[in-house]
């Protein structure tokens, strides 16, 4: 499966909870160091030789014995970790959570006697247990495909696999003995765009067939309105269109 890592089978344990706790053991040293430099500063304010120290950090830098100086570098230098660990902690919540079907995939592999055959064990193993699935990530997930590529990949292409394409179609090289299969993300778009164009052509065909055969008002409302809700339904599961943008094409 190496080799797919950029297909959403590169799924790795986001540790929310240790990240968080980071962050907030890190915060909490931070607020100390604070206290702590601003009783130095106070403390400096009341010798001679250190009074300048508030005015000029030239002078509390030159200082044979700065024991402000000293603590304003540990401040900086864990401010500088504090703040990577922000950014690092920020990237991360913008990553996808991992689809449940990749998941359920490497989940398989590993517990099958001829995929991983259970290699993890302890607590390695927890991040594939049920209760702790739910805090693994995708380095690139394929979630932004509109439900119904989705659906066409998860559901309708196992199916096509096992009943037509699995005499012929070759297994990943070094998964011969699980058939772990691999197909093509072009191919799965090229199939879902040709059904949604044969859809998109149907449905405005069928509604205006259905219209003209209705002669009752109040019947034929009725059936603008289904028409409509079966447009935005439409919309809402072969493309990634947002509300607003769905709501105006159904207006219109």
């Amino acid at each position: 499966m190496g080799p797919h890592l950029h297909e959403g089978m590169g799924i790795f344990k986001r540790f929310s909870k240790l990240n968080t706790l980071n962050l907030l053991y890190m915060q909490a040293e931070l607020m100390n160091l604070e206290q702590e430099l601003k009783v130095l500063a106070y403390i400096d304010t009341g010798i001679p030789d250190r009074q300048t120290f508030a005015i000029s950090v030239r002078d509390m830098k030159q200082s044979p014995d700065s024991t402000q100086w000293r603590k304003v570098i540990e401040v900086r230098n864990m401010l500088r970790a504090y703040n990577k660990a922000l950014r690092e902690q920020a990237e991360l919540s913008k990553m996808r959570d991992a689809r449940d079907h990749d998941r359920d995939s490497i989940d398989h592999w590993i517990r099958i006697e001829s995929g991983g055959d259970k290699f993890l064990s302890g607590c390695e193993a927890r991040p594939w247990m049920p209760g702790s699935q739910r805090d693994l990530l995708s380095l690139s997930s394929r979630s932004t495909d509109d439900l119904f590529t989705r659906w066409i990949e998860e559901h309708v292409l196992p199916w096509l696999h096992w009943l037509f394409f699995y005499p012929w179609k070759k297994p990943m090289k070094g998964e011969e003995a699980t058939n772990i299969t691999h197909y093509g993300k072009a191919g799965l778009k090229r199939m879902a765009r040709a059904l949604q164009g044969v859809l998109s052509t149907l449905l405005p065909s069928l509604a205006v067939l259905a219209l003209y055969h209705i002669s009752d008002p109040i019947v034929r409302l009725g059936a603008i309105a289904a028409f409509s809700a079966a447009f935005s339904l439409v919309l809402a599961l072969f493309t990634k269109a947002r509300p607003i943008e769905m709501f105006a094409a159904t207006a219109a």
